[in-house]
């Protein structure tokens, strides 16, 4: 070979390696592109530097790299962040349906799949089908949760292909759920976090709640019976005894556990209800009234749509039964009197169901009192005492989780709604079928 030919060969290598280089260099710098456009678009997506137009070009951008292999590098890459994101949600007290609520409240239906998708690599990955307390896998079977170990990134390319949507519909949600977990407010937790679940029988037990699990169900499908009636006057009859029946449960159970010389702060417990959209403001107002009258304290968590419920077993169990029944019959009520257009306008419809939730406040407190004397002329001077202690230490118990409070007001915007929202509480059954169980 001559002399021209052999410089020839050495001069294409070296220009085909500095290609190769480069093309190296390139591909190297687009995956650190890739992970500063992931962080930028979380912080674009929610938060004090949130921005719409800075997320819809940074998804522009994570999109233009499909099918490149720098693609699945970023897909990678969110997958590990989103597998964190749930570890730091369940570990500020978060629980699986607390987090979808508060998303597809704060995102939509997309967002919300996609947090069921990461609650499931969470739970394979940790073995809470098997670990986690009931409650906790309770939740994962109402959202359709198996136990399966299928990772992140497995589970992230179902849900994409699941939507059958936009590239950058998909990292749009994707990033909102990132940014969303960076920010969340940490709760109470009510049960015990992943990192201190147990395997066996430990965690096959439910915690318990006041009324044996059988019992419920059975108050529940009474409940059912007694919503579905299409009677006022049937209604009108048994709203008579209704908070008197509670009543008197309550107090009784007061007395027996005065008796039984146990610590009262031990046994305040908190628990949290999911409030759904349209007018939570109105259903969280009918749940303070049911609950202040039963001594039981609330607090609305009104970004994520939660409320929290602090008070005794008892006195927890008959404010959720009585609020579940009052709130159907709130929404029955108001479908029968929305028949023309000004009746199905929103002002109508919000000033119905904050006067619904005012007039049976004013109900429950007039029964409760009445309760009150009867339990009186029963157990004399030493029920008074027993009351109050038991006030005081769920005050003390919830001042202590919520030492910042503030109160919400709510204004009227449409009086046609107020008074006929007024007319259906004096209508509504308060005792939620209690009447018929005793009989």
């Amino acid at each position: 070979m001559s002399r021209n030919s052999q410089q020839n060969r050495a001069a294409r290598k070296r220009k085909k390696q500095q290609r190769g280089g480069a093309r190296q260099h390139r591909e190297f710098r687009a995956e650190i592109d890739a992970g500063s456009l992931i962080f930028a678009g979380i912080e674009f997506a929610f938060g004090p530097s949130a921005n719409a137009e800075s997320l819809r070009r940074t998804v522009d951008d994570l999109a233009e790299l499909e099918g490149s292999p720098v693609a699945g590098a970023a897909l990678d890459r969110v997958s590990q962040l989103l597998d964190a994101s749930m570890d730091h949600a369940f570990a500020s007290g978060w629980q699986p349906a607390e987090l979808v609520h508060a998303v597809r409240r704060e995102f939509g239906a997309r967002t919300a799949r996609l947090t069921v998708a990461a609650i499931g690599s969470h739970a394979g990955r940790t073995s809470a089908h098997k670990s986690a307390p009931e409650p906790w896998r309770e939740q994962l079977d109402e959202l359709n949760i198996g136990a399966d170990d299928a990772p992140a990134r497995g589970r992230l390319s179902a849900w994409r292909a699941a939507e059958n949507a936009e590239t950058t519909a998909t990292w749009t949600a994707i990033l909102s759920l990132l940014g969303f977990c960076n920010y969340l407010a940490p709760l109470t937790p009510l049960m015990a976090t992943p990192p201190n679940w147990v395997t066996g029988a430990a965690a096959s037990r439910p915690a318990k709640r006041g009324a044996e699990p059988k019992v419920l169900s059975r108050i529940r499908g009474l409940l059912a019976k007694a919503e579905a009636t299409t009677f006022a006057e049937e209604a009108e009859t048994l709203s008579a005894k209704a908070q008197d029946l509670m009543t008197r449960y309550a107090i009784d159970s007061a007395v027996i556990d005065a008796h039984a010389h146990t610590s009262l702060t031990d046994q305040v417990v908190t628990r949290r209800l999911l409030v759904d959209n349209p007018y939570p403001e109105a259903k969280v107002q009918l749940l303070h009234c049911v609950a202040k009258t039963n001594n039981v304290r609330v607090l609305w968590h009104q970004r994520f749509g939660l409320v929290s419920m602090v008070g005794m077993p008892v006195d927890l169990d008959l404010s959720e039964m009585l609020f579940t029944s009052l709130l159907v019959q709130a929404s029955h009520a108001l479908s029968e009197a929305g028949g023309d257009r000004v009746k199905r306008s929103p002002s109508f419809r919000r000033s119905f169901l904050l006067a619904f939730a005012t007039r049976i406040g004013e109900r429950l407190t007039i029964a409760r009192e009445q309760a009150g004397r009867d339990a009186s002329s029963q157990y004399g001077k030493e029920l008074v005492p027993i009351m109050a202690e038991r006030s005081e230490a769920v005050g003390s118990v919830f001042e202590e989780q919520f030492p910042s409070v503030v109160t919400t007001s709510h204004s009227i915007t449409n009086e046609h709604g107020w008074q006929a929202g007024r007319v259906a509480a004096e209508l509504a059954d308060l005792t939620g079928g209690r009447e018929r169980i005793t009989g």
